[in-house]
């Protein structure tokens, strides 16, 4: 099935501009029947642009501008087509002479700000942002106990935002949402725990718990009827192979199919498989502790000696990495390729390049005991106090001041009085914020309050995938059924509630959509006529997929399978940054697959990092599928939310403005958007 493609220069953009807005200045006229086909144009452009449509929604804006130039709720409509297109200096054009003029609000005026210093390459996020306190979750609250010396707390990894606690002297592991509320208690079923310590989702329904005084590691489902039990132990007391004397950190190995134990008494580290096979260990140490892994290195944290040493995947010894300015360290994890190391109350970071030491947090004079420091899903660092008996919330200062940035990606009035909005939550730095309820939400109709709305959705509790698979026709039939390996990797990986289309990207781009399970035999006979077309319009294709998947709120997701380097012309009709931008700003995630070596694309590569993407290989071991499972895992922030307006919608012609503001924690952000109801 092909798509109307609507051509939108960048220049052509700013010219027309530039004209209306001269225009603009002249004062308004009485209602004529240009201003009443201004408003009729505006309307199926609002309407277009909430049903996902940003090129249709262009084109009637413009129209609309170009009937009434006066009119600042069209122009600034006008804006928002533009920067859901991606062409996003118009957009800031646009919005910037309402400001001048006094006619832009608040929210508007902010999100233009946003704008501009992305655009000018400005710095927002200083390089040295501060980690200080959010919240702290005490262990005794209330007359509640939720934990008793916690030892450890991960995120989840399910997308929900929540935190996974080892309450060490309470026996028990307990679940907390993203606002600080208990949800869930495992209790181990009628064993118990004996002294949990350290707890690490293995990302396929399971959650490893290592149990001190019990020297073994419990294997926990976290789904179906078995949900928070036990379904298996590994290892027992002893000093022999597969035996442990106080088990304590977990490590997973970058592929997920290995965990790394360290084994306080037996003063070793442990491997095993993940369906509990005892490998191999390695020893040499006085007080084993935290233990993390990066690529072919397994960093160990030695408490007694003080230090970080350095070893390869089957256990031999690669030497230290830190054996001065430790006093304590225990746990150990990752941040932005770096090595954070748990040292009594404060955290501090390697430089793995350099292996330059330094203080990244504290939690300042007292007896603290900080044992564990993990990110968790919205951006934070989850930082156990042992000895507080509390679980610390660090974020970084320019979040905290800077707000959240709130986005009405889709505003819906079809079923009137009924308001149904979809909504993206992120901090300043675009990390998605998950684990939201209903209580983060407040409605505003101008600035009278309408309350709380209902959450109809979340994408912390639905990882369902609309995904876009772009196959590069320009090679031999062979190079092409080479790259349909990977799209049927990626079909095998797709469950039932998951939508596919394909784009066979040659001269022509076609898109068409199949079900997961149908195969792509259909599609492969489509394609057949286009093999061998070449140049490929890289942009045209790219854009074709993007707005496919754009309407929808699931995961959001372009793969490109690439056989050849893109020509010096393949950005030619739309532009590198405009395609870029406009999966940004639709919610859709880039992945290009190259089929080898060597031909890596710079500019396939921009656009994945600038829509959260990452680039790959055909023959990685973990295959195409493990795009899916990258996909799923990741949070993208995205709520639909229902409240009754009490506005008329005069019979389909009244415009339904909306506010909606989002309270997290500390953190709050706003944005203001509106919609139609059908006509009558």
């Amino acid at each position: 099935m092909s798509s109307r493609t609507v051509k939108y220069s960048r220049i052509a953009a700013l010219l027309f501009i530039s004209s209306i807005l001269t225009v603009s200045q002249v004062p308004a006229q009485d209602i004529s029947l240009e201003s009443v086909q201004a408003l009729e144009e505006w309307r199926w452009g609002v309407i277009s642009y909430n049903d996902g449509l940003p090129g249709k929604a262009l084109l009637a804006m413009e129209r609309a501008v170009t009937l009434n130039p006066t009119d600042p709720e069209i122009r600034e409509w006008l804006g928002r087509a533009y920067w859901r297109s991606g062409i996003e200096d118009a957009a800031l054009e646009v919005w910037d002479r309402l400001a001048d003029e006094g006619l832009a609000s608040n929210a508007l005026q902010n999100r233009a700000e946003q704008l501009r210093r992305r655009l000018s390459g400005e710095e927002e996020i200083p390089v040295d942002d501060e980690w200080i306190p959010l919240v702290a979750f005490h262990g005794f609250e209330d007359n509640i106990r939720y934990f008793e010396r916690p030892s450890s707390a991960r995120s989840s990894g399910d997308g929900s935002g929540s935190l996974l606690v080892a309450s060490y002297a309470g026996g028990e592991v307990v679940r907390i949402d993203a606002n600080g509320t208990l949800v869930e208690r495992y209790e181990g079923g009628l064993e118990g725990f004996d002294r949990p310590f350290d707890i690490l989702p293995t990302g396929d329904g399971r959650l490893l718990v290592s149990e001190f005084q019990a020297d073994r590691i419990s294997v926990l489902s976290l789904s179906g009827y078995n949900r928070g039990y036990r379904i298996e132990t590994w290892g027992k007391t002893g000093r022999n192979d597969g035996e442990f004397l106080g088990p304590q950190y977990m490590a997973l190995s970058p592929g997920k199919d290995f965990v790394y134990i360290s084994d306080w008494g037996n003063r070793r580290v442990s491997k095993w498989s993940l369906d509990g096979g005892y490998i191999l260990s390695f020893s040499g140490f006085e007080g084993p502790a935290g233990i993390v892994c990066d690529g072919e290195r397994v960093y160990v944290a030695d408490s007694l000696k003080g230090s970080i040493d350095v070893y390869d995947p089957s256990g031999n010894y690669l030497g230290p990495l830190i054996e001065e300015g430790l006093n304590n360290p225990e746990g150990l994890s990752l941040l932005d390729g770096d090595l954070l190391i748990s040292d009594g109350n404060e955290i501090k970071r390697v430089n793995l390049l350099t292996g330059e030491l330094s203080v990244e947090a504290s939690l300042g004079a007292g007896e603290h005991r900080i044992t564990s420091a993990f990110t968790d899903e919205n951006g934070n660092l989850a930082v156990s106090d042992f000895n507080a008996n509390s679980i610390v919330l660090l974020t970084p200062l320019s979040t905290l001041y800077g707000g959240l940035d709130v986005t009405l990606d889709r505003v819906r009035g079809d079923a009137y009085p009924d308001i149904v909005v979809d909504v993206t939550v992120r901090d300043r730095r675009g990390h998605p914020i998950s684990g939201l309820d209903a209580s983060n939400f407040r409605v505003f109709d101008g600035e009278l309050s309408l309350g709380q709305p209902e959450i109809d959705w979340s994408s912390s509790e639905d990882n369902s995938i609309s995904l876009a698979a772009v196959i590069d026709l320009s090679g031999s039939t062979a190079d092409v059924e080479f790259l349909v390996q990977g799209i049927n990797d990626l079909s095998t990986a797709l469950n039932s509630a998951d939508t596919l289309s394909l784009v066979g990207a040659g001269v022509k781009s076609v898109v068409h959509d199949v079900s997961p399970e149908k195969g792509l035999d259909e599609f492969k006979l489509l394609m057949e006529e286009s093999i061998g077309d070449r140049p490929v319009q890289w942009d045209a294709a790219l854009r074709l997929a993007a707005t496919r998947i754009a309407p929808d709120r699931n995961r959001k997701a372009v793969v490109a399978f690439v056989n050849r380097l893109p020509s010096s012309a393949a950005f030619d009709r739309y532009g590198l940054v405009e395609t870029a931008r406009l999966m940004a700003n639709n919610g859709v995630a880039f992945y290009p697959v190259y089929s080898k070596p060597g031909i890596n694309s710079r500019e396939l590569d921009y656009i994945a990092a600038q829509s959260g993407g990452e680039s790959s290989y055909m023959f990685s071991p973990e295959g195409s599928a493990a795009i899916i499972r990258e996909i799923r895992r990741k949070g993208i922030g995205r709520y639909t939310v229902v409240w009754n307006t009490p506005r008329s919608s005069g019979y389909g012609r009244t415009y339904l403005p909306v506010s909606l503001e989002v309270i997290y924690i500390n953190k709050s952000g706003r944005d203001e958007s509106g919609t139609f109801a059908p006509l009558q």
